[in-house]
């Protein structure tokens, strides 16, 4: 008898083993890979590696939830064509769109509450919405600047749309007089009127346009929906506990003596 229950132990143990062994020889998941634009202060490459606000709270994100992520800083358009086809998991920091609804989930928590305004070369503020079709606009390819703006520019408003791939090029076009007025969140454009050399100084148009929520979106050929209801999960706590606004605030600081 003795010898019998010996071997259902002995039996009992190899198949414990057996199920401990796959998992300990799993392979660990690959990161997730995350994509950005060009968008100081949000987003951005320095010394090499991305930074800024919203990639920093991406990562203080993820890193609560104890998902490991690699972000990449891409053209917007690659990147939402990455999202779209899914060949990248997850975009930031993104405007809801229909058209982009239908191939990215987005969060329901919002990463940033952006104030989109124009800029503009001369220090009398143009009467672009009289007289739009006398005017040449900047853009970055693919970007939304909330519904009103993008409407504009549907409707063909202005003269003519540059289409461009960075914000930074924007900039430059209106200080040289190549076009009249440039679109941009306004927080990016302080921030880049302090860091671009102009050959004229460029003045923000007040007050804002319009007040527009971002996101992050995930890939729906990548089924990431559980990925997504953790992440806005992990982010409302993230707000409840002040990190998101001490997150902010600190990134305001940094910026402060380039504002005045």
């Amino acid at each position: 008898m003795d010898k019998v229950v010996a071997m259902r132990v002995c039996l009992l143990i190899s198949w414990l083993i057996g199920l401990m062994l796959p998992a300990a020889h799993a392979e660990p998941r690959p990161p997730l890979e995350l994509v950005t634009l060009q968008y100081p202060p949000y987003s951005y490459i320095q010394a090499g590696e991305p930074d800024g606000v919203a990639v920093q709270l991406v990562k203080q994100v993820f890193s609560e939830m104890g998902v490991t992520i690699n972000v990449r800083v891409l053209p917007w358009a690659r990147a939402i064509s990455d999202i779209e086809h899914g060949r990248a998991d997850a975009i930031f920091t993104a405007f809801k769109t229909p058209k982009r609804e239908r191939f990215a989930d987005y969060s329901q928590e919002v990463l940033f509450v952006q104030n989109i305004s124009l800029i503009q070369a001369s220090p009398k503020p143009l009467a672009w919405r009289q007289a739009g079709n006398g005017l040449s606009m900047c853009a970055v390819n693919n970007v939304s600047y909330g519904s009103y703006m993008d409407q504009l520019l549907t409707q063909q408003h202005f003269a003519t749309v540059y289409r461009i791939n960075s914000a930074e090029q924007c900039a430059l076009m209106v200080s040289n007089g190549r076009a009249d007025l440039w679109v941009n969140n306004e927080f990016g454009a302080r921030v880049l009127l302090q860091q671009v050399k102009l050959s004229q100084p460029l003045h923000i148009l007040q007050p804002p346009l319009q007040s527009t929520n971002s996101y992050i979106a995930f890939s729906r050929q990548r089924q990431l929906t559980a990925i997504r209801d953790r992440f806005d999960a992990a982010l409302r706590q993230f707000k409840q506990s002040g990190r998101y606004q001490q997150l902010v605030d600190e990134a305001i600081q940094s910026t402060r003596p380039e504002l005045h």
